[in-house]
């Protein structure tokens, strides 16, 4: 007799990740090659958190804590709220599932935007729920309004993504505060702040006050983006304590690695280099922005540290020329997005380079 997984597995479509310069490399010929795919950073991690990873060969034959303290504190203190309403996991991956996994039984529903971060489909599937996707506002934002009218008795969790991917678009707060007055107390709203960072602090909802308030919301964070510790999946989110514990209890005892939570560590203390980072990646966002509208191509207005933007023809086929060029770029075809490219943020002066190769390939 055959062993055969569950049909929700068996319905899985597998992840779709950006080409890797492994296969950029191999598939152009070129061995110069530029990923903006995958809004990785290319400023690259603190100089601190670098030194941390290198001290912590030392600590290779010792089993990380469970939840480190220092660390927990840490975000704590950033966020405003008590140590025992954080949680630290293996890259915001493994939080966004743990909430589904921990709180959506067989038969009940997710609802998430579509589209989005594939994984709130994925979640949905592992928990055995009923996946509700809402098609997005028409600026590319979450539909905060759309999503409440799909609430129903047998609705347990709501994802969010703020801002989305891929569009880089956030919800206005005025809807927010909206949203989180009439949600039922029974539903999580777990969001997904990847991009959190990039988007000016004057139009960030107040998630915070809604965790603080008792509201179930998880607010969940990486280290992946703006912090540029991609490779050593450190994600972290907070809410209510009575709401993070059973987590706390469905997380792998050792999720995060020792070198993960010491360059997550050091990257907390080096505010200075963050805030340049972060100052040049929104002047790098703006100049591209600026420069695809006034080549007449139609995008999304991004708060992320990536740009979405319409080339009207194959996305898959413009991809394939950057790529000769030297230059990986995301086709969102796998999002449900066939005409457009996202386009990692990256310095100026890569992104002259790049909007060099643009122009050759696309006729400017």
């Amino acid at each position: 007799m055959r062993i055969e997984p569950r049909p929700e597995i068996e319905a899985l479509p597998p992840y779709v990740p950006g080409t890797s310069l492994e296969e950029a490399r191999k598939t152009s010929g070129r061995q110069i090659m530029v990923k903006l795919a995958s809004n990785e950073s290319l400023w690259g991690p603190s100089p601190r958190a670098m030194a941390a990873v290198r001290n912590a060969v030392d600590r290779m034959p010792l089993y990380p804590p469970m939840q480190d303290p220092a660390l927990a504190e840490a975000l704590a203190r950033q966020l405003r709220v008590g140590e025992h309403q954080v949680i630290v996991g293996n890259g915001a991956d493994e939080l966004l599932r743990l909430a589904a996994q921990a709180y959506v039984r067989p038969g009940e529903e997710v609802i998430f935007p579509a589209p989005s971060f594939s994984a709130y489909y994925q979640c949905t599937q592992l928990a055995g729920g009923i996946p509700k996707p809402v098609p997005l506002a028409a600026n590319g934002a979450n539909d905060l309004r759309a999503t409440l009218e799909q609430v129903t008795e047998r609705t347990r969790l709501i994802y969010l993504c703020a801002p989305n991917n891929p569009t880089g678009t956030m919800f206005d707060a005025a809807d927010w505060d909206a949203y989180i007055r009439e949600v039922p107390s029974s539903v999580l709203t777990v969001v997904d702040g990847a991009y959190l960072e990039f988007c000016p602090p004057e139009l960030q909802p107040d998630f915070v006050g809604a965790i603080q308030s008792g509201k179930p919301v998880l607010l969940v964070r990486t280290f992946s983006k703006l912090y540029a510790l991609a490779g050593l999946r450190v994600g972290w989110a907070a809410g209510p304590e009575d709401l993070v514990a059973p987590l706390l209890k469905a997380r792998d005892p050792f999720s995060v690695s020792w070198p993960g939570i010491l360059a997550a560590r050091a990257s907390l203390e080096d505010t200075a280099y963050f805030q340049q980072v972060l100052a040049e990646t929104i002047a790098a966002r703006s100049w591209l922005m600026s420069a695809m509208t006034a080549r007449g191509y139609r995008l999304f207005s991004s708060h992320a540290n990536f740009v979405t933007i319409d080339v009207a023809q194959s996305a898959q086929g413009v991809a394939q020329q950057l790529m000769a060029r030297g230059f990986v770029v995301r086709p969102t075809t796998s999002f449900g997005l066939a005409s457009h490219i996202r386009v990692t943020v990256a310095p100026l002066a890569v992104l002259r380079e790049f909007l060099a190769a643009w122009d050759e390939v696309l006729g400017e």
